[in-house]
């Protein structure tokens, strides 16, 4: 059956990953796998009153008892819910479970603190958006709304771009959601004058790009979907489109994993994922870099 990631840290703000994930669930037909990765921090056990001198079993049944309290949560009433605890890397431990069974994404809050590890305060976020070949919902803490309303599709021309489509469409469909496209127009950024001869016409470059960036939108759009064309520094435009237009997510497409993917998504998606205020859907490619 194909299920949802969800990393828990044993933190409140972790858990606010659960609502965006079930409501995913529902609209897809999905279950809901939860996991927990621990190592031996002796001071992290501590702070939940584990003794760090425990076997390992009896740290993992007290992992495992908190995920199956959180498995039956209100919010998650209906669904299939699955739990899974793992001793070793965290963001190892979760890319792994990513790669078994039928996981079709990861949900996951980008800065979970508390609880009996601090691993979600950034640095496994990033490691897994860089490394896994399942989209990933990088989730805002403390958001008042876990719906799925419409969703803005970042694209630059790149089928690389284009690999959110079919994924935000999806979820689209099963939500009832709107989608967005935008695509931003930055020919300062992109035109190079040594400063020999005479200056570009900015103005006419600026029209001949926005032109074919509005054909493009109007080539890759399917009925129903609205667009638009942004200009300026791309991290900007796509938060203020998102802003404008009320969009919940924001999704975009990513290069696949390793190599130097880590300096690509370092970028405008990493940008994004970083700044914005609204979850952050990062889809990438299946296929590694060379």
């Amino acid at each position: 059956m194909p299920r949802i990631l969800v990393p828990l840290d044993e933190s409140a703000l972790a858990e606010q990953a659960l609502p965006w994930a079930a409501a995913l669930a529902r609209g897809l037909g999905y279950d809901i796998h939860l996991i927990s990765v621990y190592n031996f921090d002796e001071d992290a056990w501590k702070r939940v009153a584990i003794d760090p001198g425990d076997a390992p079993s009896k740290i993992a049944e007290e992992v495992t008892r908190y995920l199956e309290e959180r498995a039956q949560q209100a919010e998650l009433a209906g669904l299939t819910v699955t739990v899974e605890c793992r001793l070793g890397s965290v963001a190892e431990q979760i890319a792994e479970a990513a790669g078994e069974g039928d996981t079709r994404l990861i949900a996951i809050t980008s800065h979970g603190k508390g609880g009996f590890k601090r691993w979600l305060q950034g640095s496994v976020t990033d490691e897994l958006v860089r490394t896994v070949t399942v989209p990933v919902l990088v989730i805002r803490a403390n958001m008042d709304s876990h719906q799925f309303r419409k969703l803005l599709v970042t694209l630059d021309g790149s089928e690389t771009s284009e690999l959110a489509l079919p994924v935000a469409r999806e979820i689209a469909n099963a939500a009832g959601a709107a989608i967005h496209l935008v695509r931003v127009v930055n020919p300062v950024a992109e035109v190079a004058w040594s400063g020999i001869g005479p200056a570009p016409d900015m103005g006419e470059i600026t029209r001949q790009y926005a032109d074919a960036a509005q054909a493009y939108l109007e080539k890759v759009s399917l009925q129903g979907e609205t667009y638009e064309v942004m200009y300026g520094r791309p991290l900007d435009a796509i938060l203020e489109s998102a802003r404008t237009q009320s969009c919940d997510v924001i999704a975009m497409g990513t290069h696949g994993r390793g190599g130097i993917t880590r300096l690509a998504l370092g970028s405008t998606t990493d940008a994004v994922v970083r700044a914005s205020d609204r979850p952050v859907l990062v889809v990438p490619s299946n296929e590694p870099d060379e």
